[in-house]
């Protein structure tokens, strides 16, 4: 097993000359400021985790993550009172994570990445390698410059991001899948009684006939999952959790909507798409929820890449959930089996076989009492 720590540190005198000045005054919520005589500057080498190896284990994530958190609530303990976490990968015995990277941002945000493949399968550490750097030198980079840019700018105006986790799959010949979630918390309301939480998650598929261009797959069918339920171990879900609202609703034919779910402080927007045969929404049992996607042959959404992002807000006990613990707001599961189509000689085929449901959950606990952000 390859550990590496920050290979790819930006510049400080780079980003002090984009942010303008050493010591820059800071709005937020909970109106902190920059105070001149902060010693600790912010460090991504320091506050990134990069794993690439045969097989990592969710307990060598869980500690590693662990140990950047602990480091950065240490070393800028003038964090405003709010969530922090991360999100581990959720996977089956018969799936082995080959590639893991993550980071907490300057405004105590955090992003991880995960590459997943077929435990039996031999895969290229090269690969898995090039496939985390690319991430952590682009989309994470550019992240983490936009962080030190907002925190100059901008005010906060909610609901306050904790965690963004991207898990990549892919089925050769067939398909690609993608599960991208993040996890919120609203820092505005205003109950004293409870906290109120988002988790919106985006499920890419990718068919055979654009990955490869001569293996005809099709997008069938698939299923998301997102459970405010789900504790592990000794973390529990958030204490006296109950979901107060999910969104999309069952919709039939294609379109692309605009959806929102709103607590007491703030709304968190955005869009999705809807194939063209329908996505039903399923209440399983107590917090769990789904909703399956469902395509026609021969479509354009059949065809072609296509994203769809469901949401739900969930409400808990604040004064426990504030305890110092860590809970677990939710997991988020895709399940691609069978999710594809080919047809040969009229005959309809399917793939991936077996169990292919995999995804991730986020664990948060509340931190600081004031934030000094360097």
């Amino acid at each position: 097993m390859k550990t590496k720590k920050g290979m790819w540190a930006l510049s400080l005198l780079f980003v002090l000359a984009l942010i303008g000045t050493m010591f820059v005054p800071v709005v937020s919520a909970e109106n902190n400021t920059l105070q001149p005589d902060q010693e600790n500057q912010y460090n991504e080498e320091k506050y990134t985790v990069r794993l690439v190896g045969s097989g990592i284990s969710q307990d060598q994530i869980d500690a590693q993550d662990q140990e950047v958190l602990n480091s950065f609530e240490k070393e800028f303990k003038s964090l405003p009172s709010q969530y922090i976490g991360f999100a581990e990968p959720d996977i089956s015995k018969d799936e082995k994570i080959v590639g893991y990277a993550f980071r907490v941002l300057p405004s105590g945000e955090s992003l991880s990445y995960a590459e997943v493949v077929p435990s039996n399968e031999t895969y290229s550490s090269k690969k898995a390698s090039t496939n985390i750097d690319n991430w952590i030198n682009g989309p994470l980079n550019v992240k983490t410059l936009e962080s030190f840019k907002e925190l100059k700018t901008s005010s906060s105006s909610g609901p306050h991001q904790i965690h963004t986790s991207r898990i990549s799959r892919n089925y050769p010949g067939v398909g690609n899948a993608q599960l991208i979630s993040s996890w919120y918390w609203d820092n505005l309301e205003t109950n004293s009684d409870q906290d109120y939480f988002f988790t919106k998650t985006i499920l890419r598929t990718d068919p055979g006939i654009i990955v490869s261009g001569y293996e005809p797959y099709k997008n069938f069918q698939f299923n998301v999952e997102i459970n405010s339920d789900y504790s592990l171990g000794s973390y529990q879900h958030l204490p006296s959790v109950f979901v107060s609202q999910n969104n999309p609703q069952t919709t039939t034919g294609y379109t692309n909507m605009g959806l929102s779910l709103n607590s007491g402080g703030c709304s968190l927007e955005w869009t999705t798409e809807i194939p063209d045969r329908c996505v039903e929404f399923n209440h399983l049992s107590g917090n769990k929820f789904s909703w399956d996607e469902e395509f026609r042959s021969g479509t354009d959404c059949a065809e072609h890449s296509f994203e769809f992002s469901p949401g739900q807000e969930s409400v808990c006990s604040q004064a426990p959930a504030r305890d110092g613990n860590t809970y677990i707001i939710s997991r988020v599961k895709a399940d691609v089996s069978n999710g594809w189509t080919i047809f040969k000689n009229g005959v309809p085929g399917y793939a991936p076989s077996g169990t292919n449901a995999w995804g991730h959950y986020c664990k948060v606990r509340w931190t600081g009492n004031g934030y000094v952000h360097v």
